[in-house]
């Protein structure tokens, strides 16, 4: 009868390998980083609608 098939790494070392995680890193610094932009410029653009320097395109101080 054959042996049942042994793993060969079993009980040895196996190396640890850092395959992907400086582009994971990468990716989640560059996503923190456009949300950071993002919310940087949407507070120094954003007016709310009833801000009082708030004018619609168009319109005039007077009312013909």
């Amino acid at each position: 009868m054959h042996d049942a098939p042994t793993n060969q790494n079993s009980g040895g070392y196996v190396p640890f390998k850092q395959e992907g995680w400086g582009v994971a890193l990468f990716v989640v610094l560059l996503a923190a980083g456009a949300a950071g932009f993002a919310t940087y410029v949407h507070k120094s653009t954003y007016r709310h609608p009833t801000d009082v320097r708030f004018q619609a395109t168009g319109s005039s101080g007077s009312h013909e």
